[in-house]
């Protein structure tokens, strides 16, 4: 299969090294320093399941590809905008788009664009991956999944290029469950280790931890069901569940780059989840604060490169 994977930070990097990995022809949309190392040395790739290497093509624009089979889109979600010109040039030359973005509203934002609905599918990603120095890659945590819509035109192709990896493809009949549901996940991790010292260990520890993080939960999904979408009562449960299983040093990619003092995508977490509770008259105090926490502090960071 001919991949070419728009967006190749830590996860992007992470999905294309197991696509080359399994044989797949894989391109990488990336830039600067990581596409020197990657050219150089190749992209490395370190995991508790095993490290290894691979040599993948490198391009600073989808434009420099002449036609794919299927196109990836692991961008930062406030970085659709302007790669959605890349897509529909891959579009037209054969590619079925896959989004596997954070947040709601990918595929709605693609269309608006003028990228056919019939080449594209909404993706949820079960993978944690960093990007911690150029040309190398960390996965985090154990869970390896891609959660597409049984009736999604991509399907076929996803599975076929995921052919012998570790990545487990599965198909729901109703992908804007499953949305939500990581919603929950992302946007309640975001929030709590916000409100904690930024890591879940710190969020436990405290004897508020396990209130606030059903509490956190409870604000996405009721938002959800708010939004029309029919979110099974028992997933508040599940999503609990969930973030229990992640461990005491873990923290999500907000908290990653804030750390690193770079755009973070709490507008279209935690603060998307604000908007649309107050559009639907749903409370989202702990979202209204873990918003307000990190943007305050990307705000005076992004004000001292000015």
């Amino acid at each position: 299969m001919r991949v070419v994977v728009v967006g190749a930070g830590g996860l992007g990097s992470y999905v294309g090294a197991v696509l080359a990995q399994a044989g797949n022809d894989v391109t990488l949309v990336v830039r600067g320093e990581h596409r020197t190392a990657i050219e150089a040395n190749g992209l490395e790739v370190r995991s508790h399941a095993g490290d290894f290497q691979v040599a993948v093509r490198c391009v600073g624009s989808a434009f420099e590809v002449e036609g794919a089979d299927l196109a990836l889109l692991v961008t930062k979600t406030f970085s659709l905008d302007q790669v959605a010109d890349q897509l529909s040039h891959l579009a037209a030359r054969g590619a079925h788009i896959v989004s596997l973005l954070n947040g709601i509203t990918a595929v709605d934002r693609m269309e608006a664009c003028g990228i056919s609905r019939d080449t594209l599918a909404d993706g949820v990603a079960y993978m944690t991956s960093f990007r911690v120095e150029p040309g190398v890659v960390e996965r985090k945590a154990s869970h390896q999944r891609i959660v597409l819509d049984a009736e999604a035109g991509p399907v076929d192709r996803v599975r076929q290029a995921f052919d012998g990896t570790l990545v487990a493809i599965e198909v729901v009949d109703d992908i804007r469950v499953e949305l939500w549901e990581k919603m929950a996940v992302v946007c309640s991790l975001s929030v709590l280790c916000a409100l904690g010292e930024r890591n879940m260990g710190s969020v436990r520890a405290h004897p508020f931890g396990v209130d606030l993080q059903r509490l956190a939960i409870a604000e996405v999904l009721n938002v959800g069901r708010a939004s029309g979408v029919a979110i099974p009562t028992e997933t508040n449960a599940k999503i609990d569940a969930t973030l229990d299983r992640f461990p005491d040093d873990f923290f999500p990619s907000v908290i990653h780059d804030l750390n690193l003092r770079r755009r973070t995508e709490m507008g279209d977490l935690g603060e998307e989840i604000s908007r649309l509770g107050r559009a639907h008259g749903v409370p989202t105090p702990l979202h209204d604060a873990g918003t307000l926490i990190v943007q305050l502090a990307e705000t005076e960071y992004t004000r001292g490169t000015e």
